[in-house]
């Protein structure tokens, strides 16, 4: 919660820095969510009634950061806790910057690592076993290098709905 909350607070910093004109033009972080599997569906005729998401539909969250500011920025970090009702799809983060490093967190967004790592008891025995996917809690992107004036980074992950959860409503086109 704390990165989450640093993540914010920069992106708000940025956007206060900003030139009047430049900030008015583009907002420093945008997060959209696209419902796949109903967009899916409607290319191929099936239209649902309404916007919900349903168990099993697979969610793309995209964020999208632009430096706002006049002057290049380091140590962007973009994190997103997975939405209550959702799944983490493993292996579907990605950016196109080459200097982004993903990590995930299994524990509420306390520690973060590329592979998170639980203790567990197997056949009586103390092992240590990777963190299933699908028990991520938040998701997060580190630049390594600087974002010039103007540039942005594009990150996105999946989610799936889970059975018997609240989804949020989500078109098949954002």
């Amino acid at each position: 919660m704390k990165t989450l909350f640093r993540t914010v607070l920069f992106a708000l910093l940025l956007a206060v820095a900003a030139t009047p004109a430049v900030a008015q033009q583009r907002q420093a972080l945008v997060v959209t969510a696209q419902n796949r599997t109903a967009a899916a569906e409607q290319t191929a005729g099936r239209k649902r009634s309404d916007d919900r998401a349903r168990p099993g539909d697979v969610l793309r969250y995209r964020l999208t950061f632009t430096n706002v500011t006049p002057g290049a920025v380091r140590g962007v970090t973009l994190a997103n806790p997975l939405p209550a009702g959702v799944r983490f799809v493993g292996g579907s983060a990605r950016t196109e910057r080459g200097d982004a490093r993903v990590e995930y967190s299994a524990d509420g967004g306390r520690t973060f690592s590329a592979q998170p790592m639980e203790e567990a008891v197997v056949d009586g025995r103390a092992v240590t076993r990777p963190v299933p996917a699908e028990r991520y809690t938040h998701v997060r992107w580190t630049v390594g290098g600087a974002l010039a004036p103007g540039a942005t980074v594009v990150a996105e992950y999946d989610a799936r709905v889970s059975a018997g959860s609240q989804a949020p409503a989500v078109t098949g086109g954002r």
